[in-house]
C-alpha cells in the first residue's frame, strides 16, 4: 500500500518509522518536500519518495497530514482539490464539514496516534464520518494495526482518547525518572535503575493485559498486610498521587 505524508515532525516521523518497521517498502512511502529540511532529511535517511506537488499523491491509497492546528485545515482544503483518495489528519478539521466539500471519490478521517507506533506498540484512535464506506474503514485500520492497537471512536471522544494515549507517556517518563532517583538514592546504579524500572513497567502492563484483572485486584496481590508495599501505597495516597494524575489528564485534555 502506498501512503503519502505531509508533515514529518515527531508524529509523522513516528508513523513512517512504524510502517518501515512493519516491513513496508520505503518506496511505497511518499513525502511532500515543500522545502522542509525535515522532509528532505527523513526521505534521504530512509530512501523514501520525495514529491513536490499534491497531485503526485494520487499514486497513494492514503495521505497523512501530520500537521497541527489551522495549518492542517488549510492543507486539507488544498489537498482535497488535487488528491483523490483517503485523507487522514492528526490535526484539526471538522469531519462533516471537510467531507462535505470533497469529491465523491475522496474522504477524510481523523487520527490520533501516539509515538510508540514507531516500534509497533502504539495506540491510534480514529474517527470517521457516520456513513463512511466499510472499505475505507478497513483500509485505514489496516494501516495502523501494523503499528499497534486501533480504536474507532466518535469524533467528540477523539480528543480524550488522544490525551490518554498520547500525553500520558510523558507522565510515565516522569515517573520513571523519579523512581530512578529514588533507586539511586538507595544505592542502585543509574543505568541499572532504568533497566529494572522499565522492565517492571513492561511486565506489569503485560500481566494486566493477559490476566484481564482490575488494577485494584493486581495491586492487592502485591500488598501484604503490614508489608512494605502497602506502606508505599499509603504514602502515595497521602501525597495525592492519584489526584495528581487525574488533574494532569484533565489539564492536558482541556
Amino acid at each position: 500500500m502506498k501512503i503519502g505524508f505531509i508533515g514529518t515532525g515527531k508524529i509523522g516521523s513516528a508513523i513512517i518509522k512504524g510502517l518501515l518497521n512493519a516491513k513496508n517498502s520505503s518506496q511505497d512511502i511518499y513525502v511532500y518536500d515543500g522545502g522542509h529540511k525535515s522532509a528532505q532529511k527523513i526521505a534521504a535517511e530512509f530512501n523514501l519518495r520525495l514529491v513536490n506537488s499534491y497531485t503526485e499523491f494520487n499514486a497513494c491509497q492514503a495521505v497523512i497530514v501530520a500537521v497541527s492546528g489551522s495549518s492542517a485545515e488549510a492543507i486539507l482544503k488544498q489537498l482535497g482539490q488535487k488528491y483523490h483518495g483517503i485523507m487522514l489528519s492528526t490535526g484539526g478539521g471538522d469531519l462533516t464539514q471537510i467531507n462535505s466539500g470533497l469529491a465523491q471519490d475522496t474522504t477524510f478521517a481523523k487520527i490520533v496516534p501516539n509515538t510508540p507506533v514507531q516500534i509497533g506498540s502504539g495506540i491510534t484512535a480514529i474517527s470517521f464520518i457516520p456513513d463512511e464506506k466499510p472499505e475505507v474503514i478497513a483500509t485505514v485500520k489496516k494501516i495502523f494495526t501494523q503499528m499497534g492497537a486501533v480504536y474507532v471512536v466518535p469524533e467528540n471522544l477523539l480528543g480524550i482518547y488522544g490525551t490518554v494515549a498520547g500525553c500520558t507517556p510523558a507522565f510515565v517518563d516522569l515517573m520513571i525518572a523519579a523512581l530512578s532517583d529514588a533507586a539511586v538514592q538507595n544505592g542502585i546504579k543509574r543505568a541499572d535503575s532504568y533497566q529494572i524500572i522499565e522492565q517492571m513497567l513492561l511486565g506489569t502492563s503485560q500481566l494486566a493485559l493477559a490476566s484481564k484483572k482490575l488494577p485494584e485486584e493486581l495491586k492487592d496481590e502485591v500488598t501484604t498486610p503490614g508489608g512494605s508495599t502497602i506502606r508505599g501505597v499509603a504514602k502515595l495516597e497521602e501525597t495525592g498521587f492519584r489526584n495528581a494524575l487525574i488533574q494532569a489528564v484533565n489539564a492536558a485534555a482541556n
